[in-house]
């Protein structure tokens, strides 16, 4: 087992905005894709095998709930809050509740076997929260591992036998079986995360250098103030260094600098807003600290290549 290559090493810490952008709960993603369910389970999980193609991540969007999920064939580029991975045949994935995904490319090969966990359920489940949601925690940068044919074809099974329990008539031992199930594919995975970290001693607490010290710290900073702040010489006077020596230090480590990591998140912000919130054009300009829509306008072209309602109308 060994962690999937990532196009972006870099690490991004969570946004901070879920009262502007309304989350997906499991019931809308249902109702979305038009799945059906067992009762008292639309809002708390959804399986799917092979036939899922990740349709639901084209936009940027949070879902409030876990995602655990197995490549089945094909492969795609997803991104998890600002980090682009590549997920393929094999490839294990587990994304935190209100982390911000989307598809990056715009292939249809991929298709998964996935879990989908309201945080209510998972703590409702038979499984040492204890234990578990710290391994989930230490993951959360790097939410991917490739797994043996094996581990793969067995972690699959147990999505599977999942679903067809969901789907099948309800009995007055339904939920028992649901939820048995669930929590042993859940304790399946944190011993697979356990032995990973058993196999990488050197993950458990990682050392950073100086210039990553910095460019967490910068990251940290961008995460609670971009969306009010777009100035380099703001976050440098935050970590007492000159703007010069921030933006060489933020290229040098991450290959962008450090006004484009600030273009990256207002973007990324702007365009969910667009496609996911209830705000209007001039309302999403003043919420990211713009004096005026037709500024915001002019910078959302000037990144994009198409202006704000183009991209709130683009299907």
């Amino acid at each position: 087992m060994r962690k999937t290559t990532q196009t972006d090493q870099t690490m991004i810490p969570n946004y901070n905005t879920e009262k502007a952008i309304t989350s997906f709960s499991l019931g809308d993603l249902n109702r979305m894709a038009g799945r059906e369910t067992a009762p008292g389970w639309m809002d708390e999980c959804i399986v799917a095998t092979s036939g899922t193609r990740m349709r639901e991540f084209r936009y940027p969007c949070r879902i409030d709930a876990y995602i655990i999920g197995v490549g089945a064939e094909g492969e795609t580029i997803q991104t998890f809050n600002l980090k682009e991975y590549r997920l393929k045949k094999d490839t294990l994935f587990i994304f935190p509740p209100k982390n911000i995904l989307y598809r990056t490319d715009s292939g249809d090969t991929f298709k998964a076997h996935m879990v989908i966990i309201s945080p209510v359920l998972l703590q409702r489940v038979n499984i040492d929260t204890k234990r578990f949601t710290p391994l989930l925690l230490q993951f959360a940068a790097h939410p991917c591992l490739e797994l043996t044919p094996e581990e793969s074809r067995m972690m699959r099974g147990y999505i599977a036998t999942i679903e067809r329990e969901l789907q099948a008539p309800e009995t007055e031992f339904s939920n028992g079986i649901i939820e048995g199930l669930i929590s042993v594919l859940i304790c399946k995975v944190g011993s697979m995360l356990r032995h990973y970290l058993a196999e990488h001693p050197e993950e458990e607490k990682p050392v950073l250098n100086r210039t990553e010290e910095y460019f967490r710290r910068f990251t940290t900073l961008l995460g609670e103030h971009y969306t009010h702040e777009r100035s380099v010489g703001f976050y440098a006077r935050q970590l007492c260094i000159t703007p010069k020596y921030l933006t060489t230090m933020i290229k040098q480590i991450s290959g962008k600098s450090a006004s484009e990591w600030i273009d990256t998140y207002v973007i990324l912000e702007a365009k969910t807003l667009l496609k996911y919130s209830p705000m209007s054009i001039q309302e999403i300009a003043y919420y990211l600290n713009f004096p005026n829509q037709s500024f915001f306008g002019s910078y959302f072209k000037r990144n994009t290549g198409m202006s704000p309602s183009q991209y709130k109308a683009a299907q």
